[in-house]
């Protein structure tokens, strides 16, 4: 299924015995496009109001009528789960620490975005890597955090290879790998009024993060063309493919 951030952003995650908060935010490394964590709001259950992450390994299913994210554990464990305020950032060392907790295997040692699977929930059965393996990351490699913010990167502007064409409105996730398939970008820019539409993770050169720009190596004329976003068509399957065709020859 896809999906768009903005609309799961907003969803309650649902542990087996209760709910656990509001999804209020997501961890994307920025260099696979794809969805590490959701940060859960948890003011109303926990007295101190913490922060938790939720890794999509403990996914059981997505109710979008509902609006619900449900996962595969005990609010008991969400509690006991190693504190997010201990550390500035999710390095690698506090991520080897949850999933030690959790049990999960490791998804940075194998050769795909969640290791040696196509979907994050297969590591939730996967066994743990040995903690020699984690041992032998270096340091630089242990300091260097690609997780980013995806609340941070909507609003960042879009600039083309020959002018600045617009903001990032949106993500859209394919809830099955938790991989970024497109990119929603506000064209107001561009025509009057504005328009929304479609490109792919693969357009991007890099982000700046110091200036909040998004650098893109396709051209505005080319933009002009990209598929149109349309939300209530996203898991329409003739309106999928329409855009794959249409993005795999930009």
């Amino acid at each position: 299924m896809y999906a768009g951030l903005r609309d799961i952003k907003r969803f309650t995650i649902a542990a087996t015995d209760g709910d656990i908060g509001v999804s209020q935010d997501f961890l994307f490394d920025d260099r696979s496009w794809t969805v590490r964590y959701m940060y859960a709001d948890t003011h109303k259950w926990l007295p101190l109001g913490e922060k938790v992450l939720i890794s999509p390994i403990s996914l059981r299913d997505i109710d979008v009528a509902a609006e619900k994210i449900h996962v595969k554990l005990t609010m008991q464990e969400v509690k006991d789960s190693p504190s997010i305020d201990e550390h500035q950032t999710v390095s690698r060392a506090y991520e080897a620490l949850l999933f030690k907790y959790f049990g999960y295997g490791y998804y940075w040692t194998g050769p795909g975005v969640w290791g040696d699977y196509a979907h994050p929930t297969a590591l939730a059965k996967s066994p743990q890597a040995d903690m020699q393996d984690f041992e032998k990351i270096t340091d630089d490699s242990i300091d260097d955090n690609h997780l980013r913010s995806i609340d941070e990167l909507q609003g960042y502007g879009i600039k083309a290879k020959d002018d600045t064409f617009g903001q990032i409105y949106d993500l859209i996730l394919d809830t099955d790998n938790w991989v970024i398939q497109f990119i929603v970008i506000d064209t107001h820019d561009l025509w009057p009024g504005g328009r929304k539409v479609l490109i792919a993770p693969k357009h991007i050169d890099s982000i700046n993060w110091m200036e909040h720009a998004v650098n893109c190596h396709l051209s505005v004329e080319v933009i002009k063309h990209c598929p149109e976003f349309d939300s209530e068509l996203l898991n329409d399957n003739t309106y999928q493919d329409k855009i794959k065709q249409q993005l795999a020859t930009t």
